[in-house]
């Protein structure tokens, strides 16, 4: 055990270059080099502080060089030794801690509600992994999911719990920039280069959990779902609002702790550390989520796949209305029609659908009526308040 309370074996397998990206993230500036050292320096609280950084791990007193840096950032941080060296040893990670809160002694949390956190958090980082390979947002993301988001879920990590009321961290490794390089050259800045899939997925979680944060305290407000369907193009999907739900606890609604009514639920955050390897999107990291809002997020993911289109779909029948504000140009056009299978039966009762037509297909649309034949029109069909509407059209043809 070393003079920091940390074994050695742990401090030999601290690489200098990232040991380099901590210190610039802290606000410490290059120096010159010493030998098989470098000097970083930093000013803070009035006063200049130097240590310097060993630039070849195979030095033979190269455990002890890092312990003296971790015990002078120690006494500079004002943080324990040991919590400076765990968070070097993380610098190749982006890191989310969910904090729940459960009615239970700090530190612990009911089993059905750790269970239940756990995949939760599992299926959020799917969800923000679907919405980054997607060429399109969408308010509920496919059954099956895109190869390379399941690859991104595999890759990442649980670590280990911190102290708190009861914290997940999870853990997403990241790429280096480049290569280590040499030991007698200067350890770079940080490098400009395209930012590596896993920093894209962390970046659009941050973004999606801010704006599902924002659209549930709106839609508590208004008590109205719309703010979750305005917020898709920021990375809302039912999916990433049930995740979030889950990590909230169980569906107070459907389940009980034996004590009466009394909510199961609890209030969460999530803390977002980024990785100094890349440079950092944001400044804020923390968005909170009482208690009040779970079951908002819980209705809003059940609007969300409410309003998810059937896609690929064939509808056949025969127009009622249309309608046009000149006498050329697009038109809304409605539809009596059912759903035809691929069999070519047609299956189901006879709905009124809405379409937004060419000008081309809207004169078709005019002839069919006036001579009373039916229109066989492919596209996603989608439920729109109290009708359904027939969007992203591939097909169009009069029978």
């Amino acid at each position: 055990m070393t003079a920091v309370g940390v074994p050695e074996h742990e401090l030999e397998r601290l690489r200098p270059r990232d040991v380099a990206h901590y210190l610039r993230s802290r606000g410490w500036k290059q120096g010159s080099r010493i030998r098989y050292s470098r000097r970083w320096e930093l000013e803070w609280g009035g006063q200049h502080h130097r240590v310097l950084l060993p630039l070849d791990s195979e030095l033979a007193d190269y455990a002890d060089r890092m312990a003296d840096l971790i015990g002078a950032l120690s006494v500079t941080e004002g943080r324990p030794a040991s919590v400076v060296h765990q968070d070097l040893t993380m610098t190749g990670l982006d890191v989310q801690y969910i904090r729940t809160m459960p009615r239970t002694p700090s530190g612990t949390i009911p089993v059905q509600d750790g269970v239940l956190a756990v995949t939760s958090a599992r299926d959020l980082l799917m969800a923000a992994a679907c919405d980054t390979v997607a060429e399109e947002h969408r308010l509920v993301q496919p059954r099956r999911k895109p190869q390379r988001a399941k690859d991104f879920v595999e890759s990442a990590r649980f670590g280990p719990s911190a102290p708190g009321s009861y914290i997940f961290t999870v853990q997403v490794p990241l790429p280096e920039a480049t290569s280590e390089g040499s030991l007698f050259e200067d350890v770079p800045e940080l490098d400009v280069a395209p930012e590596p899939f896993a920093r894209q997925v962390s970046r659009r979680m941050y973004e999606a959990v801010t704006a599902a944060r924002t659209a549930a305290e709106q839609a508590a407000l208004a008590d109205d779902s719309a703010p979750f369907s305005e917020g898709v193009e920021q990375g809302i999907s039912a999916d990433l609002c049930e995740a979030l739900a889950g990590i909230g606890g169980q569906d107070s609604r459907n389940s009980q702790q034996g004590n009466g009514n009394r909510p199961t639920g609890h209030g969460f955050s999530l803390d977002f550390a980024w990785s100094p390897r890349w440079p950092v999107p944001y400044e804020k990291s923390v968005a909170e989520f009482p208690q009040r809002l779970v079951p908002v997020l819980r209705e809003g993911a059940q609007d969300l796949r409410r309003q998810e289109p059937d896609r690929g779909v064939t509808i056949v029948g025969r127009p009622t209305k249309l309608k046009r504000v000149a006498d050329f140009g697009p038109g809304e056009v409605t539809v009596e029609g059912r759903l035809m299978q691929e069999n070519g039966d047609l299956v189901g009762q006879q709905r009124q659908i809405h379409l937004h037509l060419t000008e081309e297909n809207y004169d078709r649309a005019t002839d069919a009526h006036r001579a009373r034949r039916d229109l066989k029109i492919e596209g996603d069909l989608t439920r729109r308040g109290n009708f359904h509407e027939l969007i992203n059209l591939t097909g169009f043809d009069v029978l």
